[in-house]
């Protein structure tokens, strides 16, 4: 069993337990969620540095944690590639009154001929 230490590690699980805005209840009830066994006290005494928890546990805790932080992390910026550039139609997407440069008009009563016209 290991205790969270007061190095850089703690500082960023702490970070990182804040960040979730969750109370020691809700976060309890996902990690418990998650198959993590430690009691509410427990966490709690593992939160503040008072009590061990295994590898495993904690990774469950770390686990609960980076779930919530996935749930309410703000929006991305997209790159470049990921924005959709609008484009002009294409004749088939734009419909029959598109002059298509044949010097015929495909728009009805124009004159073009049709099996329909003879």
């Amino acid at each position: 069993m290991r205790y969270l230490s007061d190095g850089e590690h703690r500082r960023r699980f702490m970070a990182a337990v804040r960040a979730t805005g969750l109370s020691l209840e809700e976060l309890w009830l996902r990690y418990f969620g998650l198959g993590g066994d430690a009691g509410k006290i427990e966490i709690d005494a593992y939160l503040s540095g008072l009590a061990p928890l295994s590898s495993l546990q904690h990774d469950l805790l770390a686990h609960a944690i980076n779930e919530r932080l996935d749930e309410i992390a703000p929006p991305r910026a997209p790159y470049a590639e990921e924005l959709v550039r609008p484009t002009e139609p294409t004749p088939s997407e734009a419909g029959d009154d598109v002059d298509t440069g044949d010097g015929q008009d495909s728009e009805p009563g124009s004159g073009s001929s049709d099996a329909s016209d003879e």
